[in-house]
C-alpha cells in the first residue's frame, strides 16, 4: 500500500512538473506566433502551425494552414512554404518565403525574438498590476548568501544592510559592487546593520577575474502599481533587466565575470523551485526567461533567428542573396555546435543535482 504522503508529494510533483512544462511551451509558442503572424501579413503561405514536436496528436486544417498539437509538449514551430533550403517552390510562387523580398524575410525572422520581449513586457504590466513583480533593492541590503562564498565565510546574513566598506559609506547597492570590485583578495571590514545593531564583519572577497567577489545577492523588493502607471513601470523593468543581462554576457565575453551555464535541467529546475514558492515568483521566473528568449534568438549565431537576421542584412545592403547552400551549411554548423552546447549544459546540471 502507498501511503497518502507519498501519493501527495508524486501528486505535487506531477502538478509542478505539468506547470513548467506549459510554461516553457506557451513561451516558444509566442515565438512562433510572431513568425507565423507576420508570414500571413506578408502573403506567405505557412503550411503548418504545430504546439509541441514529434507525431501530431490532433489537427485541424482552416484554408493552406494545418494546426496541430503534437506529441512532445517542449514548444512548437512553424512550417513556412519555402523556408527549407532543400524545399523545391516553384520560381514564380509569390507565398514561399524564398520568392519574398528580403525586408519581408527580415521582418518574419525579426518578430519571433520581438514577440518574447514584448510578451515580457506584458508580463510584466500584468504582474505590476495584480501581484507585484519583484525587482532588486537599489539600497546596500543583503538578499541570498551563495553557499561557501567570502560573505558566509565572513558571517553575513540574509537580511544584514551594509552601511560602510573599510570606513567609507556605501548608500546603494551599485555603490557596495563597486567598493568590493575594488578590494580583491584584500581584508576588507564590512560596517553591518542587523536587526537595528550594529555589527563589524571582516571579509576576504574572491578575485575572480581580477575583481573581488563577495558572493552576494540583492534583496528584492515588491513593485505595484495602477494599471495605468503598470505599464510604463513594466516597460522600463524590463529594459533595465535585459540591460543587465548583455551586460553580464559581455562580462562573461571578456572573461571579467565567470560563465555558469544552465541548460534545460538547470532552467526546469529554477522554474520548479519558482513554482513552489508561489505565483508571483513562478510568474517573475517565465518573465525573465521570456527576456533571455527574447535576447538570445538575436544573437548573430548561426541556426539562430540572429544568425539568419545577419544574412538578411547583408543581402538588403548588398542586394545580393548568399548562395543558399553556403547559408545553409553555415546554419547546419551553428546548429551542431549549439546542439553540443546543450548536450554540455545538461551534463553539467545533471551533475549538480546529484552532488548535491
Amino acid at each position: 500500500m502507498i501511503p497518502a504522503v507519498a501519493l501527495s508529494a508524486a501528486a505535487s510533483f506531477l502538478a509542478v512538473a505539468l506547470v513548467v512544462v506549459l510554461a516553457f511551451s506557451f513561451l516558444i509558442v509566442i515565438h512562433e506566433a510572431g513568425h507565423f503572424a507576420v508570414a500571413r501579413a506578408c502573403g506567405m503561405r505557412v503550411e503548418r502551425f504545430s504546439v509541441g514536436y514529434g507525431p501530431v496528436v490532433w489537427s485541424t486544417r482552416r484554408g493552406e494552414t494545418e494546426y496541430a498539437i503534437s506529441i512532445l509538449p517542449f514548444g512548437g514551430y512553424v512550417k513556412i512554404a519555402g523556408m527549407a533550403p532543400d524545399e523545391e517552390i516553384a520560381p514564380g510562387d509569390p507565398a514561399a518565403y524564398s520568392n519574398q523580398p528580403a525586408w519581408r524575410r527580415f521582418l518574419v525572422i525579426l518578430t519571433g525574438p520581438a514577440m518574447n520581449y514584448v510578451g515580457a513586457v506584458l508580463l510584466a504590466w500584468a504582474m505590476i498590476a495584480t501581484t507585484g513583480i519583484r525587482e532588486p533593492d537599489p539600497a546596500p541590503a543583503v538578499g541570498e548568501v551563495v553557499a561557501g562564498s567570502a560573505a558566509e565565510r565572513a558571517g553575513l546574513r540574509e537580511g544584514d544592510r551594509i552601511v560602510a566598506v573599510d570606513g567609507a559609506p556605501v548608500g546603494s547597492w551599485a555603490a557596495l559592487v563597486s567598493a568590493v570590485q575594488a578590494r580583491p583578495s584584500r581584508p576588507v571590514r564590512l560596517d553591518v546593520e542587523r536587526g537595528g545593531a550594529p555589527l563589524a564583519l571582516t571579509a576576504v572577497p574572491d578575485a575572480i577575474g581580477g575583481r573581488g567577489r563577495l558572493g552576494l545577492g540583492p534583496s528584492m523588493r515588491l513593485v505595484r502599481a495602477p494599471p495605468a502607471a503598470a505599464l510604463g513601470r513594466g516597460l522600463a523593468l524590463t529594459n533595465a533587466r535585459a540591460g543587465d543581462i548583455l551586460a553580464g554576457l559581455g562580462q562573461m565575453v571578456s572573461r571579467k565575470q565567470q560563465a555558469e551555464l544552465r541548460g534545460p535541467v538547470g532552467i526546469a529546475q529554477e522554474m520548479a523551485k519558482s513554482a513552489r514558492a508561489g505565483l508571483a515568483p513562478f510568474l517573475s521566473m517565465v518573465w525573465f526567461i521570456s527576456i533571455v528568449l527574447a535576447l538570445f534568438n538575436l544573437l548573430p549565431i548561426p541556426a539562430l533567428d540572429g544568425g539568419r537576421l545577419v544574412f538578411l542584412c547583408y543581402e538588403i545592403v548588398t542586394r545580393r542573396r548568399v548562395d543558399e547552400k553556403v547559408e545553409s551549411t553555415v546554419h547546419l554548423v551553428g546548429f551542431i555546435a549549439i546542439f553540443g552546447l546543450i548536450l554540455l549544459t545538461v551534463f553539467g546540471d545533471l551533475a549538480r543535482l546529484f552532488h548535491r
